[in-house]
């Protein structure tokens, strides 16, 4: 009896153990030079948005495409 208890207990534990390494791994995780170039044009895009008071899918378009191609 106890041991079906302890089984069931120790299942549970890694079952909820699990994630969180999963997560802290992926929190972990280096973005590639693209990736962090894509992260700062986003972060350039939401200002931009607000000071020229642009909208649309082919401004943002163009400003990607220019603020990739610019050179870090």
């Amino acid at each position: 009896m106890h041991t079906k208890i302890y089984a069931a207990a120790l299942a549970a534990l890694i079952a909820l153990a699990t994630p969180l390494v999963t997560t802290s791994a992926i929190a972990e995780k280096k973005l590639t030079p693209q990736q962090q170039k894509m992260k700062d044009c986003g972060a350039k895009w939401q200002e931009h948005k607000k000071t020229a008071a642009v909208k649309g899918r082919a401004e943002y378009r163009k400003f990607l495409s220019g603020c990739l191609k610019a050179k870090a």
